[in-house]
């Protein structure tokens, strides 16, 4: 009787040669054994899947795939989720490394809490309770739009329990490079989060990643606040009728606060205009990027 994984780790590739061996290699120094590696290669044009293969010959557990056409970001996530076998899945992108011990701690944080749809590497400190910690939907929203944030945690930082995953479509590519970030909404609308404590992951910097592009910052900016809205709006949305105004009122200041910065301290006055007359902002909500939050 074959002995299914726990977690499937999944590794999405696209020409990441000089990275890949050290990311594989850390998921591979895991204390955690219950585990599966899944790299799907998305068509690359350099060694990457040539990597991947021989790394796949040394440790059984890792698996590896070619797509035949390039299916970008989000696809090959979507793809690399569908062959996966494990209770959970765990994103580690092929340029960021995880640490010997995330992985358990990850899984043991799942088990504790079994409601629990998603857990994130929380990004800050916090004196509310020792970690890991449980937060209702509500909870969440709360804190996201209301205090200082809890799902802002790339696919690296998150473990997700596949079950919810595939009952909520995974994935919504048409958000582009915030398609992370509505899964994590998504998610945590219907189920409750864990939050994990910083330093599982190492997140890696370097200047070909989707965030470095010259729009990079225009992209996340209007998407971002058009994400912020549409979730505000929805009926998922957990938050009282109270709530969902005053997190609104904020995300429209926090939106023009930021364009003004766009603007001024980046010197992109067109592009911050253009982005400007795209949205439902008046001039006075404007102005009110200036003033504090309440």
């Amino acid at each position: 009787m074959q002995i299914l994984p726990v977690v499937s780790v999944l590794v999405t590739v696209y020409n990441r040669e000089k990275y890949l061996a050290e990311t594989i290699s850390s998921i591979l120094r895991s204390t955690y054994q219950k585990y599966e590696v899944i790299v799907v290669d998305d068509n690359s044009s350099d060694d990457s899947l040539a990597i991947a293969r021989s790394m796949a010959e040394l440790d059984q557990r890792v698996r590896v795939y070619a797509n035949e056409e390039n299916l970008g970001d989000y696809g090959n996530r979507m793809k690399a989720a569908s062959l996966a076998r494990g209770r959970y899945i765990k994103y580690v992108d092929s340029d960021d490394l995880i640490y010997p011990h995330s992985l358990a701690i990850m899984v043991e944080s799942m088990e504790q809490y079994p409601d629990a749809a998603l857990a994130l590497a929380h990004s800050m400190p916090e004196d509310e309770s020792p970690y890991p910690w449980r937060l209702s939907p509500e909870e969440v929203y709360k804190k996201h739009f209301l205090g200082r944030g809890c799902l802002s945690c790339g696919p690296t930082g998150a473990i997700i329990r596949r079950e919810a995953f595939e009952a909520i479509g995974g994935f919504d590519k048409t958000w582009g490079v915030l398609a992370d970030i509505d899964l994590w909404l998504r998610l945590s609308a219907s189920w409750p989060v864990v939050l994990l404590p910083p330093g599982l992951v190492w997140w890696r910097r370097h200047e070909e990643q989707e965030f470095t592009k010259d729009d990079a910052h225009a992209v996340y900016l209007q998407r971002g606040y058009e994400l912020n809205k549409n979730v505000l709006g929805s009926e998922e949305c957990p938050l009282s009728v109270h709530e969902r105004a005053t997190a609104l009122e904020r995300i429209h200041q926090h939106f023009a606060r930021r364009l003004l910065s766009f603007a001024l301290k980046n010197r992109r006055v067109r592009s911050a205009i253009r982005i400007y007359n795209s949205a439902d902002l008046s001039v006075m909500a404007l102005i009110k990027g200036f003033g504090r939050y309440k």
